[in-house]
């Protein structure tokens, strides 16, 4: 047998190394520079965030196995979303992410089957085109079209893989011990009844419809105009915006009001 204190040297060891986990990527200077000029939320952050974020990706690069099905990805692109994906865990840190370890990028909109059951109990099954998706252990699937388009849409996915961590995608993500969680389900539910009811009367939805789907998608639909269009986001939802601010340890209104998400076209 192992001797006691032999053993607890080596079980902090392993606890040390399962929180460290692997090295992290090291962008080069000219891949560092190729990524700011493709990526235009890095030009709103504070110089201070921006040193924060590279490190961050470094660690989703170390952490993350891309596998490319139809699209021959470059380094580049995975530098790119690796960039988007490390925006929401920017103060919140990789581990935020837990154990899932692979991103699928396909060329363009995917199309999987899916199934579910409608509020009559009826069971539906259809092939159902999606710009992203995300399981809760992973993986998460992206469309390099769409990220060209809406990087935003990596964020979406990402905050799914966040909403996931306490076991189940259903808009409650497990919350920092500083945050009420009556709060929390408060604001979200009453501004998802506020969206669904003005949606039933025939009103111009407040922010992207898909929202009004279920709780996981407004929050993921949420946290897209967190980063993206904060300031539209602070007057019409301000206090799904402030459960935000406190939840992300960001305030992107600060930044900038609307930021770009959409993609300069890279290098062939």
């Amino acid at each position: 047998m192992m001797p006691n204190d032999l053993r607890t040297l080596f079980d902090g060891l392993g606890r040390r190394l399962r929180l460290t986990g692997p090295d992290p990527v090291v962008l080069d200077e000219d891949q560092w520079a190729a990524l700011q000029s493709r990526v235009p939320f890095l030009a709103a952050l504070s110089p201070e965030d921006v040193a924060v974020l590279r490190e961050r990706i470094g660690e989703f690069l170390a952490a993350k196995h891309f596998v490319a099905i139809g699209v021959d990805l470059q380094l580049w692109q995975r530098h790119v979303i690796a960039a988007y994906a490390s925006l929401p865990v920017l103060h919140l840190g990789t581990r935020a992410y837990r154990e899932w370890k692979t991103v699928i990028v396909y060329p363009d909109t995917f199309a999987p089957e899916q199934e579910w059951v409608d509020d009559a109990g009826v069971h539906h099954r259809a092939v159902v085109p999606q710009a992203g998706e995300a399981w809760e252990r992973g993986p998460v699937v992206l469309s390099w079209n769409d990220i060209a388009t809406d990087g935003a849409v990596i964020v979406h996915e990402m905050t799914h893989t966040l909403d996931a961590a306490n076991g189940d995608v259903n808009g409650f993500p497990p919350l920092p011990a500083r945050m009420p969680a009556k709060a929390w389900t408060d604001t979200f539910s009453a501004a998802f009844e506020r969206l669904n009811d003005g949606i039933e009367r025939g009103e111009d939805p407040l922010i992207d419809p898909y929202a009004a789907t279920d709780p996981a998608e407004f929050l993921a639909v949420a946290s897209e105009y967190f980063f993206f269009s904060p300031g539209y986001l602070r007057e019409v939802f301000p206090g799904v915006y402030a459960q935000l601010a406190d939840y992300f340890g960001q305030q992107p209104h600060l930044r900038a009001p609307e930021i770009e998400t959409d993609l300069p076209e890279g290098p062939s």
